[in-house]
């Protein structure tokens, strides 16, 4: 089965990205690399849409991937699964890129995750209005069931605090289309997605064991909340 690695683009070097795929242990695989000045909902639906896989693997630029995740991911979809979620590694030096990666365990598989493996038949178009949680919008389209993998793929992003919020501060502008569109969603239930996300399913002994960088997980969604509320 041919595996299509959809991938927007805006000038970055995607040398890391690039040669993870090649050193997959998958080799059916096209690499769709969309970088033609849109946004990255319009690159995602170009690279959708000229696509020949029947297996959709949707990527960052700044993102690569385990050499055995995407056989992995064929494999649960030819079990039967219509999607699959991806733990996601934050590789960054920093302590605050530390913190996020902590932060980003505690989400995979979650309603706050968002599957990036996914069957052509069943994947939805981005949509184009929304800034930042158009990753979620089009997760919740997604049909059929799902499953999470057991290797990962890595984010290389070692954001600064100040950008870090100012792109949360941009993607804020959005959410009440996001809301509109998906009143229902468990990510709006602000108790469970502050809180309960990080104690469920035995989680809190995550917390238990790291208590300073949960405390600093704590401070960004107290900040992010102020500036969602200043932006919305």
């Amino acid at each position: 089965m041919l595996v299509s690695v959809i991938v927007p683009n805006h000038g970055r070097i995607i040398t890391t990205l690039v040669d993870s795929i090649k050193k997959s242990t998958y080799k059916d695989v096209e690499l769709l690399v969309i970088d033609r000045g849109y946004e990255r909902s319009e690159q995602r639906n170009m690279g959708i849409a000229e696509a020949k896989g029947e297996l959709f693997l949707i990527l960052d630029s700044d993102q690569s991937v385990h050499p055995k995740l995407i056989e992995e991911c064929v494999s649960l979809c030819q079990m039967g699964y219509g999607s699959v979620y991806i733990p996601e590694i934050i590789v960054a030096k920093s302590f605050f890129g530390k913190v996020r990666a902590y932060e980003r365990e505690f989400y995979t598989g979650t309603a706050v995750d968002v599957p990036r493996f996914v069957k052509k038949r069943l994947c939805p178009k981005f949509d184009t209005e929304l800034r930042g949680p158009e990753d979620s919008d089009w997760g919740n389209r997604i049909l059929g069931p799902r499953v999470t993998s057991s290797y990962p793929l890595y984010h290389h992003d070692d954001i600064g605090f100040i950008e870090y919020f100012r792109k949360k501060a941009y993607y804020s502008k959005s959410m009440k289309r996001y809301v509109e569109r998906n009143p229902t969603d468990k990510i709006l239930d602000w108790k469970w997605r502050c809180f309960g996300v990080f104690f469920e399913k035995g989680k809190w002994k995550k917390v238990l064991q790291h208590p300073i960088l949960f405390a600093c997980v704590m401070g960004i969604i107290l900040i992010r909340g102020i500036v969602y509320l200043w932006n919305r």
